[in-house]
This record gives C-alpha cells, structure tokens and sequence, in this order.
C-alpha cells in the first residue's frame, strides 16, 4: 500500500497527491512524501493526527514564497489552496475575516470597496497568503504610523501539532484577560500551530496621501537626515532610505508618506522640514510616480532568490550600512524608525555578509537570513538562551511531538 492510500483510508475525504511539485520557489531540499490539501480546520486536525502516527512531519504551505529548504525528513506538505475566502467582513466594526489561503490582495480589495485598508507592506504583500504573512508577522515601514501587525490580528483559529483546535481572541480590540496566546502564534512562523483563518482589523483610507522625499548619491548620505525625521514632533506614516532605485534613474532617497486631511499633511510637512533644516519634494510630475517609488521601495531587496535583513538601534545604522557599502553591498533600504536594513539580491556573498552580520552584533543588533538560494546559506544571529528556552517551553505545549516545521529547530 502506498502513502497516499494509506493517506485516504486513515483521513477521509481529504484531497491528497503524490506529486511534490510547487513547494515553492526555493529549493525544497528533501522532497516531501504526499502533498495534502484540507478544507477545513477539522480536517487539518486530522491530517496532523494521521502524520503523528505515521512518524511524519507537517510543513504548512500558503504560496511557497518563503518557504527553507527543508533538512529533515521524511514529511508531508500541507498546502493551504482550499482554505480560501472571506469568512466575515464587517465594515462598521472595521474587522475582516478569512481563510488562510486567500491572497492577502483580495482581502485588501474588499478593503477597498468600503473605503477602508490593511496598512500593511512587507515586500509583494498582495501576493502573500494571510496564513503565510500572519506567521511571518512582517509588517513593514508602515508600521511607524499603524503599528505593528501583532496589535491588528484581532483573531485567529489555530490547530496545534496535536490536532487541537483552538479558536483565539476575537473580533474586538479587548478580547482575553490574562495571558495572550494569540501573541507568540502571530510570527510564531507556523511552529506552533496551522492558522487555518484570520481576523483583521481595518482602518479607514486616509482622506490624504503625500509623498515627499529628498534624493542622494547613496543611502549612507540620506541616513542622518532619515534619522532626524523620527525625532520631528511630527511621526509620518513611513519613513525609508533605499537605494539605488530604477525609479529615480538610479539615484538614493529619503522616502516620507503624510497621511490626514490636506490642511494636517501641509501642516506636517512644514513641521518637518523645520525640524531638519531641509525643503522636501514631491516625487516627479508623471502620473503615478509614487505610486511605483513606493512599489519599488516596498519591494525592494524582498523578492529576490536572496535575502538577509540587519536589527540594531537606530542611532547605529550608519555604522552598519557604513560596513555594508565597505563589503560591496550598496543595494539596500533602510527602515530607520524600526532600525532595520533590508538586503537582497540573486546572489549574495556570505562573507561580506558575515562583515556586516559581525559590525551589527558588536552593537548589540542581529542578522536574519529571509530567504536563501543555494548551498552557502550563511547563519543567523543565534537567539540568546532564555529565548531559546521559552521557545522550546511553547513548542513542547503547542506541538509536544514534534510533528510541524521539520525545516525549523
């Protein structure tokens, strides 16, 4: 008897296939053994059930972007195609919610239709499925002005490695007394449980947007003047330094978006260009240009085969981005209100990687690897003992055999 019949004896009614195809972008590493696809959260608890049994591990997959090589086997894949949709969607209470397989662009659209949004833009967020990008929690630079993703995920269904269901939070802001377990399941990265469906909050569109900016030879130049724009009494709702950018026909810049009525965002804008002693312009006159400035910003570095991002205090990132133009990596942006350095490229060189990985952890920062393409995968920055104790703490009460993410310690 094969795997996948004995997959359709022991769990009914759930679509399986022995083809391993579309595990993602990445190399897989070791090939799964059957590739499942449930409809419901039940279902994914007694696919875990059966793979618990079975001595197999689970990796959970929404579109495979972000997927590690995988290093440990054998294992099954979990893919999240069939739970789709628009659950729940209340305009007046700002709160949507859907499965974890739906692109996040069809969320927003909806969003849209009712003039409300989910400021949120990690790099290609639209493509993202909500299980994938919920798991990853990465919320990107507009997280200075809504905060971050952590605080909007009002609700959650989860199914734990042992097959529980636990249905989280709410569909309020206030929804738990005591301790929270909705939070470390939020950028838990899937190691503690398959989100099988999400509820978000919303937020109005802002009536205005603008985008200002002041361009530069390189990111290194633009990086003080970045870094006195978070301490204006003024707090836009992004602010980025990334370069060199096609856009701006290869030029550096210091991205600014202004939300709020027209009469607030002049106000603000004056405000700031007080503070730091400088005129900031809109980008060119075309139509449309900041929109694909702020595409390309969102992006940029994000989607390549690629990817490694730096964590230090703000006041530090001229040292480190200093490091990093030193060891050849000038392509970068730069999140300074978060003190983050997003780097991505087809190919990166780990030793000059490991330069600025060393110049980052000398002040107190960190390395994490995203995403990397070939055998070379340089190593992250290590979690300290108590946070490598706390994590194995929940894994051991969230999945006690050991049955999900075999990709990941």
């Amino acid at each position: 008897m094969t795997l996948v019949q004995s997959f359709r004896g022991a769990v009914l009614g759930v679509a399986a296939d022995d083809a391993a195809e579309g595990v993602g972008r990445l190399d897989p590493g070791i090939p799964p053994q059957l590739t499942v696809s449930p409809a419901s959260a039940e279902e994914v608890a007694a696919v875990l059930g059966w793979a618990a049994q079975e001595g197999l591990g689970v990796l959970p997959l929404g579109t495979g972007s972000h997927v590690d090589p995988v290093s440990d086997g054998p294992y099954i894949v979990l893919e999240t195609s069939r739970l789709t949709g628009i659950e729940e969607y209340q305009p007046a209470d700002l709160t949507i919610t859907a499965g974890t397989g739906t692109k996040f662009g069809v969320v927003d659209d909806a969003l849209r239709e009712n003039g409300q949004w989910a400021p949120f833009d990690p790099p290609r967020v639209r493509e993202r499925s909500i299980g994938g990008f919920v798991s990853d929690a990465e919320h990107g630079p507009l997280w200075a002005g809504y905060g971050a993703l952590k605080n909007h995920v009002l609700g959650a269904t989860v199914v734990t490695g042992d097959g529980r269901i636990l249905r989280l939070g709410g569909k309020v802001v206030k929804n738990v007394a005591g301790y929270d377990l909705l939070r470390p399941v939020v950028g838990g990265r899937g190691r503690l449980g398959v989100v099988t469906s999400v509820c978000l909050r919303a937020f109005p569109v802002p009536s205005h947007e603008r985008v200002l900016m002041i361009t530069g030879d390189n990111v290194l130049e633009l990086l003080e003047m970045a870094l006195a724009v978070g301490t204006a009494p003024i707090l836009p709702a992004s602010i980025l330094v990334g370069g060199p950018m096609t856009t701006l026909d290869g030029r550096s810049a210091l991205v600014l978006r202004l939300h709020g009525a027209p009469s607030t965002v002049a106000a603000d804008q004056a405000t700031i260009e007080a503070h730091i002693g400088s005129l900031l312009e809109v980008p060119g006159a075309s139509p449309g240009r900041a929109d694909l400035l702020l595409d390309e910003l969102r992006d940029y570095g994000g989607v390549e085969p690629c990817g490694v991002e730096f964590s230090v205090l703000p006041s530090n990132l001229p040292d480190v981005v200093s490091v990093a133009a030193d060891a050849g990596l000038n392509a970068l942006v730069v999140d300074t209100y978060a003190g983050r350095i997003r780097i991505g490229s087809d190919r990166l060189d780990p030793h000059a990687l490991n330069e600025v990985r060393a110049a980052a952890e000398s002040a107190g920062g960190a390395m994490r690897v995203v995403r990397w393409a070939g055998a070379d995968r340089p190593a992250g920055t290590p979690h300290r003992g108590a946070e490598v104790r706390l994590s194995k703490r929940l894994v051991s009460i969230f999945d006690p055999g050991g049955v999900l993410w075999p990709t990941r310690p």
